[in-house]
């Protein structure tokens, strides 16, 4: 027996949300799908339209449960089912369309001849379900209409549900030729249910290294997200072509390809007591920072995190190896010592020492520093400086190893 939910379970947006999210990530499918000359849009015609060549389209109603059934698996598509009553309204109406010009059973024709009409669900197939085996049986067959008709009609008299009926009736009045070819042109896409893991096998035919799918799918899920928020912002509908689409982010499917490192995005952790970290007390020595400077600690600490998170997730990743790592930290320690050699003189004074020591930091963050053929930027060649000095292996004061 079904737990019953509390009201506040029943009024939760988590359903709802995953419900945009699967629409998202159908359209982001259907977008690394594209050909030439093709384009995609996200609630303009449809939940999701595909616009192919010689002025085709191609409707989806994207439709997410999250009802199981006693094995936990989705509910099946029923043959009074209300997403897929609705969904058929929905699109009995788009075809009869006054407004856009369709109101003369000509002008249906001609729409539903270019236009194919794709229902996407996570819910199962039915072996019950003799709706959608007569559709089937009807678009293999030999062009005979009526066990389809027949039984839609059966439909109509067997549910007691008022919103089916309309819906069902609504179908029902569409002229008979037109009919006969909205069925023709219907599509059923069931079980989609691991969407992200569609996406991802989309990349993987990009001829993207397995081990590297994960990285192009959270930068090209950011960066399309990201895009589709501003166009709504600024009133435009989300529509993208292939050529927009290679224009705009082929450079993330190229840096994937390439044997350069790739830079993952985070929000970094920061330390409870900003300035107890051992790099920072190293700047603060030679008045680089003050004790009081907390945006500046802050941004060098960021600095730091995002060489070292990044680090880390290459050598996961397999991008790198740890040993490279290792080397990459010795060549850094040796250009400091070089630098740090003959940096100061013997007889000079404290304020003299700080400000040859805030010069050799000077010079040494105007490097970019170099790993497996990637020529770091300023900030992850700077965080590495300052990971070096947190750990204790370099440091900028003459009398650095003396100091707390």
């Amino acid at each position: 027996m079904a737990e019953e939910k509390s009201f506040t379970e029943k009024t939760s947006a988590g359903d709802t949300s995953i419900g945009f999210d699967y629409q998202y990530y159908y359209f982001l499918h259907r977008i690394l799908n594209l050909g030439t000359g093709q384009s995609v849009g996200l609630e303009i015609k449809d939940d999701v339209h595909t616009e192919l060549d010689a002025d085709f389209n191609i409707l989806y109603q994207v439709k997410h449960t999250v009802q199981t059934n006693a094995a936990g698996a989705p509910i099946a598509l029923s043959e009074l089912d209300a997403d897929l009553w609705k969904t058929l309204y929905n699109w009995s109406q788009v075809i009869s369309d006054k407004v856009d010009g369709r109101e003369e059973i000509t002008e249906q024709l001609k729409f539903v001849d270019k236009t194919e009409f794709h229902l996407v669900s996570n819910k199962s197939h039915s072996k019950s379900n003799t709706f959608l085996q007569l559709v089937v049986d009807y678009q293999a067959g030999d062009g005979d209409f009526e066990p389809l008709r027949a039984h839609i009609d059966y439909l109509t008299s067997k549910t007691q549900d008022a919103g089916i009926k309309k819906y069902i009736e609504a179908v029902a009045q569409l002229d008979l030729t037109v009919r006969k070819k909205f069925f023709e042109q219907l599509r059923f896409e069931l079980e989609c249910q691991d969407i992200i893991g569609r996406v991802k096998l989309s990349i993987r035919e990009k001829i993207i290294d397995l081990e590297k799918i994960d990285g192009v799918f959270e930068r090209l899920d950011s960066r399309i997200r990201s895009d589709n928020f501003l166009a709504v912002k600024s009133g435009q509908s989300i529509r993208i072509s292939f050529e927009e689409f290679a224009s705009r982010y082929s450079k993330i499917f190229d840096d994937a390809r390439s044997k350069k490192l790739v830079y993952h995005r985070f929000e970094p952790d920061l330390p409870e007591d900003i300035f107890a970290q051992r790099f920072i007390k190293r700047l603060i020595e030679i008045d680089a920072v003050t004790p009081s400077d907390d945006e500046l600690a802050v941004k060098y600490t960021e600095h730091k995190l995002r060489a070292t998170r990044n680090l880390d997730r290459w050598v996961q990743d397999g991008d790198i190896i740890s040993d490279e790592v290792e080397e990459f930290h010795d060549d850094v320690f040796a250009q400091w010592e070089n630098e740090f050699e003959g940096s100061f003189e013997e007889d000079d004074n404290l304020k003299e020492v700080a400000a040859a020591a805030r010069e050799l930091l000077k010079i040494l963050r105007r490097e970019r520093f170099k790993l497996n053929q990637t020529d770091l930027d300023i900030r992850f060649s700077n965080g590495e400086l300052y990971y070096l000095s947190d750990i204790g292996r370099i440091g900028w004061h003459r009398d650095w190893k003396n100091n707390v």
